[in-house]
């Protein structure tokens, strides 16, 4: 299912399906002056080539790889719109590896993207980097109007759970910088447009900052992730079963000790 939601010259692209709503989740992408960023989830891939078909497009950027933002590339692609993408979002979304069980569900399978044409952003679009999340991850600054689309940059201020390659301190880097270029607006992939940027930004980044600064000293003690995270983050029993291991507090924990300064 596909809503629109017009933010006076930004539209909303609003994806969701019943399996997307029954874990509570909903993928936005955006267009803005012929610009897509992003493109929603393999599900609703049918509903994103509708509007493709009749919107004038001069080109898409992907934010990153991941399934729910970069799930609709192939049908783009497909359309004969040009595509910017970091080199390894290239690479990943061009040759999509296994995704477990949790996401197949909530996401579908994504398709390979074929041949597409690179895209040289207008002048008026920067995508900066914004690792963390992931190692591909950019935002898409918008100077002219204040205006940052986010992607998975925000998602929530207390994400205590993680995949196993996030990286949390590069995470907290990306905030600040962000935060720093003090925009208007800001749009996220999943919250739509936030209502405080700078301020989301920074509790964000303050909430982070301590968890790490916790989990630092919990591991100068010797003890295991798993202890640190319940002690730390709480309980993820829920998301622990669901992911069978893949999206969890623990991970969190263990992303942070990947990196602990020596």
């Amino acid at each position: 299912m596909l809503q629109t939601l017009v933010h006076d010259d930004v539209t909303e692209l609003r994806f969701t399906t019943w399996r997307s709503r029954s874990m509570g989740f909903q993928v936005s992408a955006f267009a803005v002056r012929g610009v897509l960023i992003d493109s929603g989830f393999p599900a609703c891939a049918s509903d994103l080539a509708r509007y493709v078909a009749a919107a004038p497009l001069e080109g898409c950027v992907l934010t990153h790889y991941h399934e729910d933002h970069a799930g609709g590339a192939a049908a783009v692609a497909r359309a004969g719109v040009p595509i910017w993408m970091d080199a390894r979002t290239a690479g990943r979304v061009r040759a999509p590896q296994p995704i477990g069980l949790y996401r197949r569900y909530t996401w579908g399978s994504p398709s390979p993207i074929g041949p597409s044409a690179p895209f040289a952003l207008p002048v008026t679009l920067e995508c900066v980097p914004t690792p963390g999340h992931s190692d591909d991850h950019h935002v898409v600054w918008d100077r002219g109007t204040g205006t940052v689309f986010g992607g998975d940059l925000f998602i929530g201020v207390k994400v205590r759970v993680s995949h196993r390659n996030e990286q949390p301190r590069e995470l907290l880097q990306s905030l600040r910088r962000v935060a720093a270029l003090n925009p208007e607006r800001y749009f996220d992939g999943h919250k739509g447009q936030l209502a405080d940027p700078v301020q989301s930004l920074n509790v964000k980044a303050d909430w982070l900052e301590n968890a790490i600064e916790s989990i630092d000293a919990l591991i100068a003690e010797g003890l295991d992730d798993a202890v640190i995270a319940r002690r730390v983050l709480g309980s993820d029993w829920w998301s622990r079963s669901f992911t069978a291991g893949d999206y969890t507090m623990a991970n969190f924990v263990k992303c942070v000790r990947s990196t602990t300064p020596t």
